[in-house]
């Protein structure tokens, strides 16, 4: 449904790395006040998915495992776990008007042009401004 503080946290992270080249959690996580262990734990998520590589060491850090064009922020998202949608029945929570509320469609249609959206916007729109 809404945008978890990790997913938040952890698409902040990816724009970084895009607009850096390469990237410590310390790094980000002193540029915006967070917690390097906490950002490390998010950007596993992000390893895990095969969008960056992670180096360890003294000249380590996170790069993208590809160009920022080429990774969509649903990609991103989906990476943190993440499927939006504007309301709970379309998110899996029963609800007992599932079946004949007349705004159903509405939110269908809503939850279509977000996919979308995030499908055409990538890691690179965010890093450069372009939104």
């Amino acid at each position: 449904m809404w945008i978890t503080r990790e997913s938040g946290l952890g698409l902040l992270a990816l724009v970084e790395i895009a607009r850096h080249g390469r990237c410590t959690a310390e790094e980000i996580a002193e540029r915006y006040g967070l917690s390097a262990p906490f950002l490390r734990q998010i950007m596993g998520h992000a390893r895990r998915a095969g969008l960056v590589l992670s180096s360890p060491g003294r000249s380590g850090g996170y790069t993208l495992a590809r160009p920022a064009a080429n990774i969509t922020l649903e990609e991103a998202l989906a990476s943190f776990g993440e499927r939006l949608a504007p309301v709970a029945c379309l998110a899996g929570i029963p609800c007992s008007q599932q079946d004949t509320c007349p705004t159903r469609p509405l939110w269908e249609r809503l939850e279509e042009r977000i996919e979308e959206w995030l499908r055409e916007v990538t890691l690179e729109d965010l890093a450069k401004g372009r939104l």
